[in-house]
């Protein structure tokens, strides 16, 4: 990394993206952005920014509105990391939305027992920790039983709907009336 681009970044940013280098106070949102993270989901991206770097670039049509890592944009913005890689596409607007929805929506359907099973290598080389907080900042936990490879490396899934709410006290009417019916539930704000 040259030493003029150590004064801009302090991530990690690969040789083949050191060209797309550009300050991220130049792009804009189009506000209309359907993704939205927690705050430990934020964290998340923050420490995965410190320890990976940059492995993929931020998108963004040619005039600098936002296609894909809008959210990491934002993560890094709050830490004063304002140089970033960033890939310019020529597309059209409607084109641009739609690569947006096809990086946010399309990324398959997990194994759960490959998933178990790539939780044990993780474990075994000494990142439960991370690991743990990952899967918390997502709504899962950790298997029981992960430290001695005894739990089941089949997980069941989970179905889940989410309700649409007027308002905080109609969100807190439907909470509690689904929890006096005995349904396991959490509260999400977006």
């Amino acid at each position: 990394m040259s030493e003029v681009l150590e004064k801009k970044t302090v991530l990690r940013v690969p040789d083949a993206y050191l060209p797309l280098l550009e300050d991220l106070r130049n792009l804009q949102g189009d506000y209309c952005n359907p993704n939205r993270m927690s705050i430990n989901q934020q964290q998340q991206v923050w420490e995965s920014l410190q320890k990976y770097g940059w492995t993929y670039p931020i998108i963004a049509n040619k005039d600098g509105v936002f296609c894909d890592g809008e959210q990491r944009a934002e993560v890094c913005r709050q830490h004063k990391e304002f140089f970033v890689p960033v890939l310019r596409l020529p597309v059209s607007d409607v084109d641009r939305r739609m690569l947006r929805q096809i990086l946010n929506k399309l990324k398959g359907k997990h194994n759960r027992e490959l998933d178990g099973a790539e939780y044990i290598r993780i474990v075994e080389q000494g990142e439960k920790e991370p690991l743990k907080a990952l899967l918390l900042s997502i709504g899962e936990k950790l298997p029981e039983g992960l430290d001695e490879h005894e739990f089941s490396l089949t997980v069941p899934e989970t179905y889940e709907i989410i309700v649409e709410c007027r308002d905080e006290a109609n969100q807190k009417q439907i909470f509690e009336k689904l929890k006096s019916e005995g349904y396991k539930l959490r509260i999400l704000t977006l």
